[in-house]
């Protein structure tokens, strides 16, 4: 059993109970064994990042919530409280990294309207990647091409400057179509709560 696992597994059992669900409800929303996930709270089980993203959905919280390794002293958005700063490459907070597949990394997370993670898909390998968030999600290609389909079969394929808007409940599946990496800035828009509700 590895740090990264362990704190994931914690993370995964302090989420779950703290929606009072339990191991067989999770089962029922995300379509994984009760046995498979118990497996990941106890830090043995290594679920792929479309499992995370299903696990995630289902407790209605973001992957950075349930992957963050660091301390509350450590993230981004204390470390550098109110004032001006520059964010080195190396100084990103990892989120998670699959096999050097699909890197994720925060690099901004000081508001309660938006965060924004920097995604390295790697070269060549055709991997599809399906998510679906409870947040809007504003994305921007910086550096190779990509596909994205959604839910409803409508398919876009981006090259380096496109953006693309995925409102909030929409499953889509991302993919590297580029031979070498494809790197992508992806911001989280969340609702104000206290803004007023438009009919």
């Amino acid at each position: 059993m590895n740090a990264e696992q362990k704190s994931r597994g914690m993370h995964l059992r302090m989420c779950r109970q703290k929606k009072k669900m339990t191991l067989q409800a999770l089962s029922e929303l995300t379509g994984l064994s009760a046995g498979f996930l118990s497996k990941i709270e106890n830090g043995v089980g290594n679920p792929s990042i479309n499992n995370i993203q299903k696990i995630c959905y289902a407790l209605g919280i973001t992957a950075n919530e349930l992957m963050a390794t660091k301390t509350s002293d450590e993230l981004l958005s204390t470390a550098n409280d109110h004032s001006s700063y520059v964010l080195r490459g190396n100084e990103r907070c990892l989120i998670y990294n699959f096999s050097d597949m699909m890197r994720f990394e925060a690099v901004y997370e000081g508001s309660p309207h938006f965060k924004i993670n920097i995604m390295t898909l790697s070269g060549g390998a055709n991997e599809h990647y399906n998510s679906i968030h409870s947040y809007d999600e504003f994305g921007i290609i910086s550096k190779g091409t990509m596909s994205v389909e959604l839910g409803d079969g409508t398919k876009y394929d981006l090259v380096e400057g496109d953006c693309i808007m995925i409102r909030a409940q929409t499953p889509h599946t991302v993919v590297n179509t580029s031979p070498e990496a494809c790197i992508s800035s992806w911001v989280e828009i969340y609702e104000d709560p206290n803004a007023p509700k438009t009919t």
